[in-house]
């Protein structure tokens, strides 16, 4: 027995287990340090090989061909063809128009640790909203610098693992959420959340989040007061931006309360200026960029550091959804009854019910504003006909399109959605028993384009 109660052998188990200990982090801090010395293309070719990404050649192999030879490989009625290199050259297109800007990429779009991976890869930050979002990052092997927490009303267990982890930024746009930070993590860096003119937008956030521009001042005394660090300032002009103005307006806010805070003798470094940025529009996307870099370039100190917060930009193109006719029915024109067989068929229109449907992937039809449009698999000679697409549930609300006009299908073939990659997977769910259908991922980027990287 030794001096403090241990057997010699108990000694030897703890030293051992305590060496076993040291060498497992020393060898996952090598890991790490190695991680962090790889280029953009070798982190991605090791992307490619976690997620079995298939090479694919679009000057040989259409989109709807990919998609064929897909159907004999899989059992399930509806799955998506994602292709990687979309989401590279929307970085490298960002890059090109926002050098100075870091994208934090909004989680919340598409979670599919897929899209997460390739963005680790390419070296983007992430915009989290939820402990779950922050956590599936961390375990990406994300460095908590490469996160804000960018949820403004925040649960307090969720700020107590950001603090244990260690993610510093977050934003605030209210007392309430000053009083839980100062209580549960004083040492986080704040971001102040404006309330800027989102008229412009498809989907405004004004009326739920971010702090009138009177009240701002208040609100960064009262945060100097509990010692709390504010250290920038952000906004969002909402989901679907149509007009550049709306980022003009809001940096001219955002520099207001830059000279507020100068007043209370506070020093911000940091503007983010959202999200809102179309991922098919580059037309939309150059005038909002341009505005971006001008206006922050102007308004602010060189040592200001911008950030943003795109979602669909990366997401939206980069998924394609293909789902299987499961059920047909014919319907009279005139009265909306259902129709016998031997109806003529100038008098029919259809209802096809498909594999996937509004608690699914197309749930972005509720939540999004979106309106997925049908492509068929197989080209066809027949004309256009009045027909309702129909989700697979038993709830009457699963429609996916009213009105629509496609030549007549067959149980059993197949429709294609392209931009299917935006609030699509992240709403899913498995109502009635349906699934969210699986990913395939693909690689249609040439060599050339990576250098570029």
């Amino acid at each position: 027995m030794t001096n403090n109660g241990k057997r010699s052998g108990e000694e030897v188990i703890e030293n051992n287990n305590t060496s076993t200990n040291e060498e497992v982090a020393t060898k996952k801090l090598k890991t790490e340090e190695a991680t962090l010395n790889l280029t953009k293309i070798e982190k991605l070719d090791i992307v490619k090989k976690e997620l079995d990404v298939k090479s694919w050649d679009t000057s040989k192999v259409s989109l709807p061909e990919l998609i064929t030879s897909l159907l004999d490989k899989t059992d399930r009625d509806a799955f998506f063809v994602a292709d990687i290199a979309v989401i590279i050259r929307q970085y490298l297109k960002w890059k090109k128009n926002l050098p100075n800007v870091t994208p934090f990429y909004a989680v919340k779009c598409n979670p599919t640790i897929g899209i997460l991976k390739v963005l680790d890869a390419l070296g983007t930050s992430y915009d989290c909203a939820s402990r779950t979002e922050i956590e599936t990052v961390l375990n990406l092997g994300v460095d908590p610098t490469r996160i804000i927490y960018a949820n403004p009303c925040k649960q307090i267990s969720a700020i107590k693992f950001a603090r244990a982890h260690n993610v510093k930024l977050m934003t605030f746009d209210n007392v309430s959420e000053l009083e839980k930070i100062e209580k549960f993590f004083p040492e986080a860096e704040l971001v102040l959340r404006i309330a800027p003119d989102d008229s412009k937008s498809l989907m405004r956030f004004g009326t739920k989040f971010g702090v009138h521009i009177d009240d701002c001042y208040d609100l960064l005394e009262m945060a100097k007061e509990m010692n709390l660090k504010v250290v920038g300032v952000s906004f969002h002009v909402g989901s679907g931006c149509f007009d550049s103005i709306a980022y003009d307006s809001a940096l001219k806010m955002v520099k207001s309360v830059f000279e507020m805070a100068k007043k209370l003798d506070m020093t911000l470094t940091l503007v983010d200026v959202g999200g809102g940025f179309s991922g098919s529009n580059d037309e939309m996307f150059e005038k909002f960029t341009t505005v971006i870099r001008e206006k922050t370039a102007e308004l602010f100190d060189s040592n200001v550091r911008i950030i943003a917060e795109p979602g669909r930009y990366f997401a939206a193109q980069s998924h394609t959804l293909a789902v299987t006719v499961i059920s047909k029915r014919i319907i009279k024109q005139e009265d909306n009854r259902q129709h016998p067989r031997r109806t003529s068929n100038n008098m029919r229109q259809y209802n096809y019910y498909l594999a996937d449907g509004v608690y699914g992937s197309f749930n972005n039809i509720q939540f999004d504003h979106a309106k997925p449009t049908p492509m068929l698999l197989k080209p066809s000679n027949k004309q256009p006909t009045p027909c309702t697409l129909f989700g697979p549930t038993c709830d009457s609300i699963d429609v996916i399109a009213r009105d629509t006009q496609i030549p007549e299908l067959k149980i059993g073939d197949w429709l294609y959605f392209p931009d299917m990659g935006a609030y699509t997977t992240a709403s899913a769910s498995s109502f009635n028993g349906f699934c969210p259908p699986p990913v395939y991922y693909y690689n249609s980027i040439s060599d050339e384009e990576l250098n570029n990287l």
